[in-house]
């Protein structure tokens, strides 16, 4: 039997850390801190003085640096920005700031819009009912608070966070393309159509369509998402819903979907995504998802997959009823039930992993 310890440590419990540094990020990225200090180049440190007269306001508005040196120290004690103290001619004390290794990461765009939407008003009054999955596991806690699914919700009535979420979800087509760079042969030797269902705005299809131009590229995804996506040269956005159908093609992949839905409703997406597929000669459907990690043991190779996943599991499960991550052996019952022939997991990278679902050229499951 493993042994547990014993020692008490509350240093994670002060309410500081719980709540004030997630905020004090917002409102770092609302000021747009993070760019103002990319910009000081080759100066790499600002006063706030400095960084209040790149703050956008309006006409109104006047940046009291005071203030915003409450926000970054605060910030720089946990390490996001770094500080440093400079003597003046008079010898009085002067506060820069620079980024740090943490702070860097928050002037990428995708990763500034997920952070910007999970703090937002509409996702923040969700989190204090979070306890209802143990409580009121049939309802999610963002439909409680809302009364609405949350796709319906950000659509109808909050597009600015809509965008958010698209926006980062689009800055992971990066990584999903390195990953997609295994299957280079498979491209190339491929005819026909390629159907990426849950395509947001179509990034992947265009980071495909320029390294393969004979093929084809459909970006599938709900009707108010592709009405704003930007025309992208070989790539056709189609709207609707991959649960009641899917555009036929001769290669499918899906993005960060399935970890949405409960098990019922992904065998029946897995089923028109395999009625999508050809029959005669079979097809491939490459899936990235987030795996359940849950059972694994936290060390240096995998820290970073196992935490994605262990927060995957729990904010999808806050937001959507149903949701979860899911094992490789779980994927492929659900993928067999929908009637592929097989799944098998294919590579990762620190966010996601990347599995294939196949057909037999006789389109029926072994």
């Amino acid at each position: 039997m493993s042994s547990v310890s014993q020692k008490e440590d509350a240093s994670w419990a002060d309410p500081s850390l719980l709540v004030g540094l997630p905020m004090a990020v917002r409102a770092a990225l609302m000021l747009n801190v993070p760019k103002i200090i990319d910009s000081a180049h080759p100066k790499l440190s600002l006063s706030a003085e400095e960084i209040c007269k790149h703050v956008p306001t309006t006409r109104e508005q006047i940046p009291k640096a005071e203030n915003l040196e409450k926000i970054l120290d605060w910030l720089c004690c946990n390490g996001i920005f770094s500080l440093i103290i400079e003597e003046g001619d008079d010898g009085s004390k002067v506060k820069r700031y620079a980024h740090s290794p943490k702070s860097r990461c928050l002037s990428r765009d995708h990763t500034a819009d997920m952070l910007l939407m999970y703090t937002s008003p509409e996702l923040t009054r969700v989190w204090p009912h979070a306890h209802e999955i143990v409580l009121s596991p049939d309802v999610s806690p963002f439909e409680l608070v809302t009364g609405k699914n949350i796709y319906t919700y950000f659509a109808v009535d909050a597009p600015q966070v809509q965008e958010l979420y698209v926006r980062g979800l689009n800055g992971t087509a990066g990584p999903s393309l390195s990953l997609l760079e295994m299957y280079d042969e498979t491209f190339k030797a491929l005819k026909g159509r390629v159907v990426d269902v849950g395509g947001q705005e179509g990034t992947i299809c265009a980071g495909l369509v320029a390294k393969y131009p004979h093929l084809q590229f459909v970006n599938f995804d709900l009707l108010e998402v592709v009405r704003g996506a930007p025309q992208i040269p070989g790539v056709e956005h189609v709207g609707g819903s991959f649960k009641e159908s899917v555009p036929d093609g001769n290669l499918l992949i899906m993005k960060f979907c399935l970890l949405n839905w409960d098990d019922e409703t992904c065998i029946g997406i897995l089923t028109n995504c395999r009625k999508a597929l050809p029959v005669a000669e079979g097809g491939k459907m490459l899936i990235l998802e987030r795996l359940d990690r849950s059972t694994e043991a936290t060390d240096a190779h995998n820290e970073v997959a196992r935490t994605g996943s262990l927060w995957s599991n729990f904010q999808s499960t806050v937001m959507l009823s149903g949701a979860r991550t899911r094992t490789v052996e779980q994927l492929r019952s659900l993928a067999l039930a929908a009637g592929f022939s097989q799944l098998e997991f294919v590579n990762h990278c620190p966010g996601f992993d990347l599995l294939e679902a196949s057909l037999s050229p006789s389109g029926h499951s072994q």
